[in-house]
């Protein structure tokens, strides 16, 4: 691991510290009579808090406490820095986009049967699906009270931030439509336009939701936060493009993923898109064949990895993560000041594409 790798981890382990002890404050780990009626009110009659600790508070920090990168939370941070803010003034809201993320990797893993998170089972294996799917839902919505609560914020930025939350939640519904669609073959046409537009919804709607939260916060004017959105945008989709490499190529103890379970799931990312454009036909058809199967089969899932490879898809989705953020990067520079803050955040990119789990 390079020196650059170790301080942005550093960095991000540093914010990952604050985040987790501002989560704790609306999702506690044990919730008891007084916790509830904090943070929900007072009941009409009396909530069972066993029931809630149980059900909510375990199975996601089941989830939380396996590791994660946290750079979301991380982001929202180092942009409002970035604006002139202080981290702590807005860490009870950055809370926001990383409770929503792990929401979504619970109800994902249902929607995808997947077997396998961070090292360990989907909370839906553990638990069950229907308590999955209520906690994914629940984390939709539950970290939105440090926001309703704070005093401090006006109506206007209020509105606003609501607005944001709203409008990105939607996109990232609308994202994973997509993406179910392809890989249940319920769409066959799927070009590379497509794929991106999946990306910029599904994954890149929780950036662009933290960097437009801290753009509001920090009363950024309309070019720099649309600046903000898209660099967000775009370093999401690189992400997620860099993900799908490291679940062909990637080293199984540093991505701590099962490698090959974008084949098992039929997933229709760039690779596969790039890889049917450019092999021979036999061998296309072969490659979408294993994709349809939904197979565990593991001699099929390498078959159709070493077709992937075959094509050229891996360098050619890595280099497409490379030239989207470099070029984001290129117009979001010339709009912000420079500080310690925008350094961490170009460094933050630069491992976000480059990483290796």
């Amino acid at each position: 691991m390079t020196e650059a790798e170790q301080q942005v981890l550093s960095m991000l382990k540093e914010y990952s510290r604050l985040v987790e002890k501002a989560i704790e404050r609306y999702v506690p780990r044990k919730f008891t009579q007084e916790e509830a009626v904090r943070l929900f009110g007072v009941p009409r009659f009396s909530y069972e808090p066993e029931s809630l600790t149980k059900a909510v508070s375990e199975p996601f920090w089941d989830l939380m406490d396996r590791g994660g990168k946290r750079w979301r939370p991380a982001l929202l941070l180092l942009t409002y820095e970035a604006l002139g803010g202080k981290t702590e003034d807005i860490v009870d809201i950055a809370i926001i986009p990383e409770i929503v993320h792990n929401g979504t990797l619970i109800v994902d893993d249902v929607e995808d049967s997947g077997d396998f998170r961070r090292g360990k089972e989907c909370i839906h294996k553990i638990y069950g699906i229907d308590i999955a799917v209520n906690v994914g839902n629940t984390m939709y919505y539950l970290p939105l009270i440090g926001l309703l609560k704070d005093k401090k914020i006006s109506p206007e930025k209020m509105l606003a931030i609501v607005q944001c939350y709203v409008e990105e939640m939607l996109r990232l519904s609308l994202g994973q439509a997509m993406d179910i669609a392809w890989h249940k073959g319920l769409v066959n046409d799927v070009d590379e336009e497509h794929y991106m537009q999946m990306c910029a919804f599904k994954t890149g709607s929780l950036s662009r939701m933290a960097v437009g939260i801290a753009g509001i916060m920090a009363d950024a004017n309309y070019e720099l936060l649309k600046g903000l959105k898209d660099f967000a945008e775009s370093l999401s989709i690189a992400f997620q493009i860099q993900d799908d490499v490291l679940n062909i190529v990637g080293d199984v103890k540093k991505y701590g993923k099962e490698i090959g379970g974008d084949i098992k799931e039929g997933k229709r990312t760039l690779m596969v898109i790039y890889a049917m454009k450019h092999l021979p036909k036999e061998e296309a058809n072969r490659l979408k064949k294993i994709l349809s199967l939904h197979t565990s089969e593991p001699s099929l899932i390498e078959e159709a990895i070493t077709l992937i490879k075959k094509s050229g898809a891996v360098e050619y989705a890595s280099e497409v993560a490379r030239k989207l953020v470099r070029e984001s990067w290129e117009a979001l520079d010339r709009l912000l000041p420079e500080t310690p803050a925008k350094k961490k955040l170009k460094s933050l990119a630069d491992f976000l594409i480059t990483r290796e789990f």
